[in-house]
């Protein structure tokens, strides 16, 4: 029986092959991690009070994206499971809605931020 490695083991693998950064090299890539700019418009009006959050968590890229969730404080990383939790279900049945069409930026950094709060519970 083939096996294979899932998206979490490769990126832990892959972020291991790196090496080690200094604390202030670490502190200084999250910081400057640019913050993607969404129309809210193409946001459902019950989810728009939540892409601040999708503009700085909604990180498409897998190693950038798991690179910030680690630098990230552990209040931060709380304070988005809180914020987006109760809207877990919502936020799926828009990306569902999506079907087979391609789907909007707005869209792919809600569901990049969903992810990072999956990836969380792997931290």
């Amino acid at each position: 029986m083939k096996r294979s490695l899932t998206p979490v083991v490769l990126l832990f693998l892959v972020a291991g092959c790196f090496g080690e950064r200094s604390d202030s090299e670490a502190e200084l890539e999250h910081s400057s991690t640019p913050a993607q700019e969404l129309r809210a418009e193409n946001v459902p009006d019950d989810l728009r009070h939540l892409v601040p959050l999708a503009e700085k968590w909604g990180i498409g890229d897998d190693v950038e994206r798991g690179g910030f969730i680690e630098q990230a404080s552990a209040d931060d990383r709380q304070a988005l499971v809180q914020a987006i939790t109760p809207h877990q279900s919502r936020i799926t049945a828009w990306l569902d809605s999506f079907s087979t069409d391609p789907m909007s930026d707005e869209a792919a950094a809600f569901m990049y931020m969903q992810l990072a709060v999956e990836e969380m519970r792997v931290y």
